[in-house]
């Protein structure tokens, strides 16, 4: 849930922090007093992308921070741990939006990018406005919903589906690929044969650059090493090489060490030294008289070192790369020179694949038509109690093409009315109809979501009088079992509040800024009365606002 926000040069929201608490929240206010940018900047916390539009005039950017309190879930536990942030009791999520820079994101000063905070909050928030619902009226939409309702994903045939779906499209894939290469199969395969047989030619490999370069190193430097090696040699072969004065000292240090014991040890460091600079000796002489410079094995080998890097700025890879490139050229070749038997092989193996589609699919089609009346029955439940009581609904299950869920295709049909035909849901006029059937599949459906937070954004737009009722009952409903914050035009909505905020706006020094404040019991009286009855609040509408809030305060009790 939403603890606090804090919201800075937000448009007309200048400077707000507000506590937010569990239950059911109305924001309420006259039209543009900037109840929609709260909404607005808690879309910000939620992953909306940046724009500078949004930002106060005059102002060097926006800053929008909320204090949240996350739900622990193991996918939330999942995605904190892949984004590199501890776990806490409490999260503070920071959306800096800036004229000159990019926006930056942090999560208990931690950087995150969009993707990821959108990721995350995903699991904290749910926001549904106008736009929202449109969307779900969308055909494409109603196999989701009726799936998440009974279950599908936990039926073993959608696993096994989707495994030998996406098997039967990499086959297809596959064939495409193999189509195209037989169009130009003869270039490509005289070309893939050139390649191949350059590439062996050169018997490339592994390592082969760096023992090259280390030879070439040798053999540039030959007159240093040779000169250097009779150099050492020389001295340890002097009339006072130092191994021979070595063996002197430890002749005395042994004479030494029969008086005092301590000197042994340097005795044995001595007579270790002088064995290992005769056998430097040895190495050195054998060297010299096996050194020989061969300019012909130099060139040799400098070419070979130049054919490799021609070879490497050719194809443009590494000398690793082309080895690995000769071997699939192997395989490219083999698969074009016996292209009908691959063909006839990938072709067999996608009818299979197609069988088993057809069979996990037909399991799938035939569970929703078992089980999509326990959904019917549920929907028209909801809109009985929002007052559609001659509301039919019925959910199409038919045949059609394949897709990532199976050949089911679903769409949701409606009649509002006794005697009419039922038709597609998007083809709804009514818009206080439409809102009443998004707000029974909202509370339908947010019983399957994970999020602990509710956002309606005006979703109760175009109803009243009974209707206003039910829906506003609707909303104190879903707050029981989650945080609820709601912008709403309904009087019957703000009686059943938890809490009431109340967003106004003032102009100074010709700026205008709005401001947001709980209201009290006089006042939540009083802004009652407004949305009953306008910027005139009559007597009457003070009583009928005392009223509602009177029957919320008896249903509590």
């Amino acid at each position: 849930m939403l603890i606090r926000l804090n919201i800075k040069n937000l448009a007309v929201l200048k400077d707000i922090e507000l506590d937010f608490d569990s239950g059911l929240t109305v924001i309420s206010g006259e039209s543009g007093a900037g109840k929609s940018m709260i909404i607005e900047a808690i879309r910000y916390l939620y992953g909306k992308r940046a724009s500078v539009e949004d930002i106060r005039h005059e102002t060097a950017g926006a800053v929008i921070e909320g204090v949240f309190d996350f739900p622990e879930s193991e996918k939330m536990q999942d995605l904190l741990g892949k984004n590199d942030i501890e776990e806490d009791e409490l999260y503070i999520v920071r959306r800096e939006v800036m004229q000159n820079r990019k926006s930056i994101i942090k999560i208990n000063s931690h950087m995150i990018t969009l993707g990821a905070l959108k990721e995350i909050m995903n699991e904290v928030v749910s926001i549904h406005s106008q736009s929202s619902q449109s969307e779900a009226l969308e055909h494409s939409m109603h196999i989701r919903y009726l799936d998440r309702y009974i279950d599908v994903k936990d039926r073993e045939a959608f696993g096994k589906y989707q495994e030998s779906f996406e098997r039967f499209k990499a086959l297809e894939a596959r064939i495409r690929e193999l189509e195209y290469k037989d169009k130009n199969r003869v270039q490509q395969l005289q070309m893939y044969q050139h390649q191949y047989e350059e590439l062996t030619a050169m018997e490339l490999v592994e390592g082969e650059e760096e023992k090259l370069e280390e030879e070439i190193s040798y053999l540039d430097n030959f007159e240093k090493i040779n000169n250097t090696l009779s150099l050492i040699h020389a001295q340890l072969s002097s009339e006072y090489a130092p191994q021979t004065l070595l063996y002197d000292i430890h002749g005395h240090i042994e004479t030494l060490s029969s008086y005092d014991e301590s000197y042994r040890e340097f005795g044995d460091t001595v007579l270790e030294a002088y064995h290992l600079l005769n056998e430097l000796d040895s190495r050195v002489g054998s060297d010299l008289s096996t050194l020989d410079y061969d300019e012909e094995s130099l060139n040799m080998k400098q070419a070979r070192l130049s054919s490799l890097n021609s070879l490497k700025r050719k194809y443009n890879k590494t000398l690793d790369e082309l080895i690995e490139y000769r071997s699939m050229l192997a395989d490219d070749i083999e698969q074009l020179e016996n292209i009908a038997q691959s063909f006839d092989a990938l072709e067999k193996e996608k009818a299979k694949m197609l069988k088993q589609m057809e069979q996990h699919a037909k399991d799938l089609h035939d569970y929703r038509i078992e089980q999509k009346h326990f959904l019917e029955n549920r929907i028209k439940k909801e809109l009985q109690d929002l007052d559609m009581p001659e509301a039919d609904f019925e959910v199409s299950v038919k045949e059609t093409t394949f897709d990532s869920r199976g050949y089911s295709g679903v769409e949701f049909l409606i009649s509002t009315n006794a005697g009419e035909p039922l038709k597609a849901m998007n083809r709804i006029a009514s818009g206080g109809e439409i809102a009443r059937v998004m707000l029974a599949l909202r509370t339908i459906f947010t019983e399957f979501d994970a999020q602990s937070m509710l956002i309606l954004d005006e979703i109760d737009t175009g109803v009243s009088g009974f209707v206003a009722t039910r829906m506003a009952e609707k909303m104190q409903l879903l707050s029981k079992t989650r945080q609820v914050i709601s912008i709403s035009h309904l009087p019957q909505a703000a009686a059943l509040a938890d809490h009431h905020l109340y967003v106004s706006k003032e102009t100074a020094d010709q700026r205008t800024a709005s401001s947001a404040t709980y209201l009290d019991a006089d006042d939540h009286v009083y802004e009652i009365a407004r949305m009953l009855s306008g910027s005139d609040i009559t007597d009457a509408a003070l009583e009928n606002a005392k009223t509602l809030i009177a029957a919320k305060n008896k249903e509590t009790n």
